[in-house]
């Protein structure tokens, strides 16, 4: 009787200023599942640009370093947007950005291979890295929020497992779309499952639970960010070297298999079978962190990455895709990591400290792709596959510098 009673003055009295979840008929579980799934539907439309890459190069006659920039721009848009996002989701308890997200980026990402031009491509790409930004700052912060601090790590690796399944089937769902719907009804029938989780999230969701930890942002922008990346500036600079690998093999990759006559269905296939392996490596990785420290396990992960990674592009044929697919999922393993490292540094700017770890680092990384293109356009693509491998090593001085745990 008395949790009913305290339902019903949270559901119907104007002046209550507590959240429905922080009573007793809280379902955290739920609602961070429910988040999941829009870090899913988010990022399914990841590999978009990717996989159409090589038709959109053929088709607007543009140059590797011109279609790198493509990248750098939705890099540049999350490496600005993500942190300001995350202030704006520190200072609301409104699911607003997780909805607003999934429309942007399924709007950017399934028109983009129907641009006519350069110029419009950049446009969509304009608008996809618009949605990425908006919605993972306050998706990861929200999990941040709903989860007991003991299984932080683990939590974040569900969050991440949604967006790395997401991703390994990216390419897939691209080309399904297409072969299935044609480029034209593929905006309208992509946008379908979106709408199916914005209801969940306005159900389930209305309102951002406000733990213990909870305190809006004060201050600028700016103040905001410089005082949390003066205290995960360390785990971000992990997080950038990832990022130019990562980014770098989804991006280059493909132009790869094209340049050895590979299809569009090929490119898709191939980039689902070294991602597929990312959906599951973050769950027993952060399960790792949480049992014997996040510090340890992250060296680890960094040590043996590269030994996959560099004979994966020595390579060819079975054994490449194999060893890329090894090396690729040790290195998306380290995400929730870095991700739980920055939102205990700083736990009431939860939303910053993930948009630095996740957009800032994402979006730099993703500005060095046309640095990487131009270096293919004069190298060759096999020597920017072995340099991409040895990239995220670059980074172990970092995390052996100080103690974290």
């Amino acid at each position: 009787m008395l949790e009913c009673t305290s339902v019903f003055r949270i559901l119907y009295l104007e002046d209550s200023k507590i959240s429905i979840f922080q009573t007793k008929t809280k379902r955290p579980a739920l609602q961070i599942a429910i988040i999941c799934l829009a870090h899913f539907i988010n990022d399914i439309h990841l590999s978009f640009l990717p996989t159409f890459i090589p038709g959109i190069v053929e088709k607007l006659g543009i140059s590797l370093a011109q279609a790198g920039f493509l990248n750098s721009i939705s890099g540049f848009i999350n490496m600005v947007g993500q942190p300001l996002f995350g202030y704006l989701a520190d200072k609301t308890t409104s699911p607003r950005y997780m909805i607003s997200g999934p429309v942007l980026a399924c709007l950017g990402a399934t028109l983009l291979p129907m641009a006519p031009n350069y110029l419009t491509a950049l446009v969509f790409v304009l608008i996809w890295g618009i949605g990425t930004a908006v919605y993972h700052p306050q998706g990861s912060g929200s999990v941040g929020h709903l989860c007991s601090e003991v299984t932080l790590s683990s939590s974040l690796a569900f969050f991440g497992f949604a967006g790395m399944l997401a991703g390994a089937l990216s390419p897939l769902y691209a080309v399904g779309l297409v072969k299935i719907f044609n480029y034209h009804w593929m905006p309208v029938v992509a946008m379908i499952p979106v709408l199916i989780t914005i209801g969940l999230i306005y159900h389930y969701i209305p309102s951002i639970q406000e733990g213990k930890d909870f305190k809006p942002a004060t201050g600028g922008f700016f103040r905001n960010f410089w005082d949390v990346f003066q205290v995960v500036y360390r785990i971000w600079i992990v997080a950038f070297l990832r990022a130019v690998t990562g980014q770098g093999l989804r991006f280059f990759l493909p132009l790869v298999i094209a340049a050895k006559g590979g299809s569009l269905a090929t490119i898709g296939t191939v980039l689902f079978i070294i991602t597929i392996g990312s959906s599951i490596s973050p769950i027993i990785c952060g399960k790792m962190a949480d049992l014997f420290g996040p510090r340890k396990a992250l060296i680890v992960l960094l040590i043996i990455t590269p030994f996959f990674l560099v004979p994966a592009a020595l390579s060819e044929g079975i054994i490449s895709i194999s060893l890329y697919m090894i090396g690729f999922s040790l290195l998306t393993a380290t995400e929730p990591i870095t991700n739980a490292m920055a939102q205990r540094m700083a736990p009431h700017a939860r939303g910053m400290a993930s948009s630095i770890i996740m957009g800032f680092a994402f979006g730099f990384g993703g500005v060095f792709t046309v640095f990487l293109g131009a270096i293919a356009d004069h190298f060759g693509l096999p020597v920017i596959m072995i340099l991409m491998g040895v990239i995220p090593s670059l980074s172990l001085p970092v995390i052996l510098s100080r103690k974290w745990d």
